[in-house]
């Protein structure tokens, strides 16, 4: 009966243990699951952001092709490379892609057109406010008597600089090129 007793003893000081354990792998593997859907979240948020990076060096690149094509169209006896240096490209809201003037039969007005379509709230995610801008600026740059001198250049080169504001506002990617 003493062994009996004992054992019934021994039991009583384990009563809960179990529960205890149980509650306890419980928290760990809460803490466990927040962290994976912490990771969860900011992959998303990475994947966002870089397929963001993609479109807009895709669009630069097409921008650029688009400058390398047309360089020597003129408008007023002046070609769209010098427009583009004395009249910069930009967009600064967001708008919806639609042309402003549809109609035009100059082939600029069109190029203007069908880049404000490239980079409408469509294709680019906007930012609210004046933090959403679309820049593009050329730059000649030639041996003497260009607004950019360089004294070992042989022949006039283009630069361009495409500005494009990302992750809502808060970094701008800058992407340049060269046109001859």
């Amino acid at each position: 009966m003493t062994i009996l007793t004992n054992k019934y003893r021994n039991r009583d000081s384990e009563k809960g243990i179990t529960l205890l354990e149980a509650i306890v792998a419980t928290a760990i593997i809460g803490i466990g699951f927040v962290a994976v859907f912490q990771m969860v979240q900011y992959s998303v948020r990475s994947i966002d952001v870089s397929g963001e990076r993609t479109k807009a060096n895709y669009i630069v690149g097409t921008i650029a092709e688009d400058i390398f094509a047309y360089k020597k169209q003129e408008k007023a006896s002046k070609t769209f490379m010098d427009a583009l240096k004395d009249n910069q490209w930009k967009v600064e809201t967001c708008t919806d892609g639609s042309n402003s003037n549809p109609s035009a039969n100059i082939a600029e007005d069109n190029i203007r057109n069908k880049w404000n379509a490239k980079v409408s709230k469509g294709v680019l995610k906007c930012i609210d406010g004046a933090k959403d801008k679309k820049v593009l600026t050329m730059h000649l740059m030639c041996k003497t008597g260009c607004p950019v001198s360089n004294p070992t250049a042989y022949d006039k080169v283009y630069v361009g600089r495409m500005e494009i504001n990302m992750n809502s506002g808060n970094k701008t990617k800058y992407l340049y090129f060269q046109v001859k």
